[in-house]
């Protein structure tokens, strides 16, 4: 039996458009390049196959393609992969694309340059944050984050700043969801989220200390907006007790006065 030819002007869905077994391997694909998030620089044939539940040799057939068309390549070693240019291009596209990115960054800038610290704009990518955009102060250092790194929702500012701002019932979805995932410290980490929660209603922001390194200390507040709460807003800075009386007391009225405004801006583009 012949294999019908695919269209590539075709408007059907691409899952009624592809065969079930070139889905599979389309789904497969994008599950390898979901890996490199920012954080993760090269990895291995066999850190992927280990990580995604695949055989090293099905992982194998995966960056091969992958490798012919530019999204992956290998690294100085030899022995692992990491991004390519086909990658930066289509991050970029996506990037230039976001209304939210191009209106928060001059409220981010302001706040990065006027209080020093790292200024962080998030999204949603399944159970964590996504980093759309990041601010580094000048003369300090990025401490491992930066545009694309993901955050854990459970363990972040940015992620229950999120969780807290979504409607009850895909509020309680996203909880379940963490509690399924099969990460032990969510757990660990959900008497935090829950006072976190308590936190947002009395000052609209969160706090959590040392969400990346020891004496580092974040705030976050969701981006206000008619519909459905899609980004967050957070400030980072480096310090003990001085610096946590500083992102509470100065910095976050001046973060949700920052997102309001971002908030009102994309409202009046909508």
């Amino acid at each position: 039996m012949r294999r019908r030819k695919i269209d590539a002007g075709a408007t059907a869905p691409l899952a009624e458009a592809l065969a079930p077994t070139q889905v599979d391997s389309l789904q497969r694909g994008l599950e390898v390049l979901r890996l490199f998030d920012g954080r993760q620089n090269a990895l291995s044939i066999s850190d992927m196959a280990t990580r995604l539940g695949l055989t090293r040799s099905t992982t194998a057939k995966l960056v091969g393609t992958l490798e012919s068309f530019n999204f992956l390549r290998l690294d100085a070693t030899g022995e692992a992969y990491e991004a390519h240019a086909a990658c930066l291009a289509l991050g970029s596209a996506a990037r230039q694309g976001l209304d939210v990115v191009h209106v928060a960054t001059p409220h981010m800038r302001a706040l990065c340059e006027r209080f020093g610290v790292h200024i962080s704009l998030t999204c949603r990518d399944r159970l964590h944050m996504l980093v759309l955009e990041h601010l580094v102060p000048d003369e300090q250092p990025t401490l491992g984050l930066q545009t694309g790194a993901r955050l854990p929702m459970a363990a972040s500012a940015s992620g229950r700043a999120y969780l807290w701002a979504q409607k009850p019932v895909f509020q309680a979805e996203l909880i379940q969801l963490l509690k399924q995932s099969g990460q032990e410290s969510v757990y660990r980490f959900m008497p935090g989220v829950y006072a976190a929660f308590q936190e947002l209603e009395q000052n609209g922001w969160c706090f959590l200390a040392s969400p990346v390194t020891r004496q580092s200390n974040s705030i976050a507040t969701p981006i206000p907006s008619p519909t459905t709460v899609d980004h967050v807003l957070a400030a980072m800075s480096v310090g003990g007790v001085d610096e946590e009386r500083r992102l509470r007391e100065d910095i976050g009225p001046e973060l949700l006065a920052a997102a309001a405004e971002i908030g009102r801006e994309l409202e009046s583009m909508a």
